[in-house]
């Protein structure tokens, strides 16, 4: 037999895996709660004491050629990565998501519908990771077109600004700049300056490219220039709020790191006229 010939053993379904018969919100908590499994059977080459099996319900993955009804094999994983289809449990509703993490370190689970609102994970969040998708019938394609537009909609749809008191001038603005431009030492960091802009209507909401492009016209020489795309990766929780309602507790940095950020909104707010 030569090196590019292959025997093909026909795969027989002889070994028993458990099915449960619920529906996943396209997971099934990983105590399955009081639902007992039915025994569906497999070929021995895929099965494994952590695979169970389930059905998706819903079009929320469809992107990934998930959907309604499709039978789907998971393995109750110890680890997860990008791109992962997961089950996941958030107080009590049972998901089927794409597990991803973005630049900053943010975990996020990600439908592959645009009718969906992506899920930002925080301490604060009761998740419980269930499996990760391991085949389905139609053998989903990986992809992530979406991922950022659906991050991008969480982040706009949760941006607050309070009407601003007094718009200052471009001049106004420009000396304030000036002024506190040694202050950053990290690009992302313009975001607290940034912040205060967007409050006084100076910039209007989202306006992080304006922002960038403004302080690069103010300070061209300066070493760590802001980047739009950096300054909206760093915009989520208090961090996409109203710079008055910033604090530590709420922020997506903490310690020392959360201090860069306000401290340079605050320098920038003190140098505005009032």
């Amino acid at each position: 037999m030569s090196k590019k010939e292959f025997v093909k053993i026909p795969l027989e379904f002889d070994t028993p895996v458990p099915f449960y018969n619920v529906g996943v919100s396209c997971g099934l908590p990983t105590e399955h709660g009081e639902i007992p499994p039915e025994l569906m059977m497999m070929p021995y080459q895929l099965a494994k004491p952590s695979v169970f099996m389930s059905y998706a319900q819903g079009d929320s993955m469809e992107g990934v050629n998930i959907h309604s009804g499709d039978m789907l094999i998971m393995d109750n994983a110890q680890k997860y990565y990008n791109h992962d289809v997961v089950m996941a449990k958030i107080d009590g509703e049972e998901l089927l998501k794409t597990y991803y993490v973005d630049e900053e370190g943010r975990h996020w689970l990600i439908p592959s519908n645009n009718e969906y609102d992506a899920i930002l994970l925080t301490e604060e969040t009761n998740v419980q990771f269930c499996g990760r998708l391991v085949w389905h019938i139609d053998a989903p394609r990986e992809t992530t077109r979406n991922i950022r537009e659906s991050i991008d909609r969480y982040l706009n749809k949760h941006s607050v600004v309070d009407e601003p008191s007094r718009v200052p001038t471009y001049e106004e603005v420009v000396e304030a700049l000036i002024s506190i431009a040694p202050m950053v030492t990290v690009g992302r960091r313009w975001l607290g300056a940034c912040r205060v802009l967007m409050d006084c209507g100076f910039v209007h909401k989202g306006g992080y490219d304006k922002f960038s492009v403004l302080v690069k016209s103010v300070v061209p020489s300066h070493t760590h220039l802001p980047k739009a795309a950096e300054l909206q990766r760093m915009a989520t929780l208090c961090f996409s709020k109203p710079f008055n309602r910033w604090t530590d507790e709420t922020a997506p940095v903490h310690g020392h790191h959360y201090k860069a950020y306000y401290e340079i909104g605050e320098a920038l707010l003190e140098k505005l006229p009032k």
